[in-house]
């Protein structure tokens, strides 16, 4: 199953009406594990089609846009600011990375939530392609 988070449940309702307009089946599970703030898990089969997942995406993409507004809207964007990552590993599987809310909010204090996503997609990557090299070296050097 593809696990999609929301924190918001006009934003998941969204979400489970395009699933349901789309045709696709969907389990819905309640997570407590993000602090304080709960969490909605939508997930939906492995075997959905690429061209329905990247739709998805760019939806998923959208709602939470609309709930970093919803969140400033409200003057506490920052405290109760998502307590879990998405991220896309090589094979195709998104995971959620479960973060701290504290530690969430103390980094979008210094970078932006796109900036965020882009640091913690880097993570995935160089855990994914272990690197036990030093790490200091010349990429072009050829004697390591």
């Amino acid at each position: 199953m593809l696990d999609y988070i929301f924190f918001d449940t006009t934003l998941s309702g969204k979400f489970k009406d395009h699933l349901i307009k789309v045709g696709i089946e969907f389990t819905v599970e309640s997570d407590n594990e993000f602090g304080s703030v709960q969490g909605e898990i939508v997930a939906i089969p492995d075997e959905t089609s690429e061209r329905i997942l990247d739709e998805l995406q760019v939806l998923y993409d959208k709602l939470q846009d609309e709930l970093e507004q919803i969140l400033e809207a409200n003057g506490n964007g920052l405290f109760m600011n998502a307590a879990g990552m998405q991220t896309e590993l090589k094979d195709g599987t998104i995971c959620t990375l479960r973060v701290k809310p504290e530690i969430v909010t103390r980094i979008l204090t210094v970078l932006e939530f796109d900036e965020l996503q882009a640091f913690i997609d880097n993570i995935a990557r160089s855990v994914e392609d272990l690197d036990s090299g030093h790490f200091c070296k010349n990429i072009g050097d050829k004697h390591e």
